[in-house]
């Protein structure tokens, strides 16, 4: 049996995965480019990735490939139309990350509500200790209690989030995209929230779900968060509502472009104060990362035992 991990690198140095050589020979790479993808996994029986994207090109290619297992819950850098064709088992993992997601999103949102990105460089680059003043209170910031913070997914994720809100006081607006009782629809969630946080997953109904015109229907000064996919937002529009002052506060961890290029909407505007953007880390808590490691091997063991587990169909 050979398995190929392809982007060990996204799961960090502390993170050993000699623990796959149980199941036969390992290849493991730091990253792989596209253009390497199909003769790094010719001859494998298991794929294991990440972020890199595994193309209809690439699985025709892999004559012998049986399994694919995603280090993440979302599989979309997986053409999984492909592997259905081929008949290769895809699995991801559900709920190692739910912790650290959430505690990230509310960090983003704490750090964007409390001006942190003025207060911090006013002590750390000395203004404060060459000042008269015992301490700086402007720009204004507020409590979060009594606030609307709405939030668009609530799977396990925007549901820890949403325990964390109202432990603040918030009140809650959820957009499921199921619907039912206690969901609203996202106009509505836009219109009426002074933070929103973005929890869903990519779809074809999701993609592009936070666009200009809903931008628009925000309140001015609302902070938003992004921890699900980038292209679940307009990027360009975001940038621009940051810098017309629509929004207060913006706080991103997922791009469509990873890594975030020099030419991307957030480049120019990733040293102002009320941007907060983090490296499509929340994820990745180093409990959470061992998390992620230990069901992909569960999953992997499952499959070699004829099981059906964690199995994206």
């Amino acid at each position: 049996m050979n398995i190929c991990v392809l982007d060990a690198g996204t799961l960090g140095t502390d993170i050993d995965l000699k623990a796959l050589e149980a199941f036969g020979n390992l290849a493991v790479y730091e990253s792989t480019a596209a253009a390497d993808t199909a003769a790094r996994i010719k001859d494998a029986d298991i794929v294991v990735t990440n972020k890199a994207r595994l193309t209809a090109a690439d699985v025709d290619t892999a004559e012998g490939l049986k399994l694919v297992c995603v280090l993440a819950t979302g599989f979309d850098n997986v053409d999984i139309a492909a592997c259905r064709r081929h008949g290769v088992a895809v699995c991801n993992v559900k709920g190692y990350s739910t912790d650290s997601v959430a505690q990230i999103t509310v960090a983003s949102v704490l750090h964007l509500a409390c001006s942190f990105g003025i207060y911090l460089p006013f002590v750390t680059e000395g203004r404060y200790s060459a000042s008269k003043s015992a301490n700086k209170v402007q720009p204004a910031f507020y409590e979060l209690r009594g606030k609307t913070w709405g939030i668009v997914g609530y799977g396990s994720i925007g549901k820890q989030v949403g325990e964390i809100a109202k432990a603040f006081g918030c009140r809650l607006l959820v957009c499921r995209r199921s619907g039912g009782s206690g969901s609203v629809d996202i106009d509505t969630l836009c219109r009426e929230s002074d933070i929103i946080t973005l929890h869903t997953p990519l779809t074809g109904e999701t993609r592009g779900l936070i666009d200009r015109r809903r931008i628009e229907m925000m309140k001015d000064g609302v902070i938003l968060v992004n921890a699900a996919r980038g292209p679940v937002a307009d990027e360009g529009a975001l940038a621009e509502a940051v810098l017309s002052g629509k929004l207060g506060g913006l706080g991103i961890d997922v791009y469509s472009a990873e890594p975030m290029p020099a030419d991307h909407p957030f480049y120019g505007i990733r040293r102002l104060p009320n941007v907060c953007l983090t490296p499509h880390m929340a994820w990745a808590a180093y409990e959470a990362r061992v998390r992620c490691l230990d069901e992909t091997m569960l999953n992997i063991r499952a499959f070699l035992a004829g099981e059906s587990r964690n199995r994206v169909e």
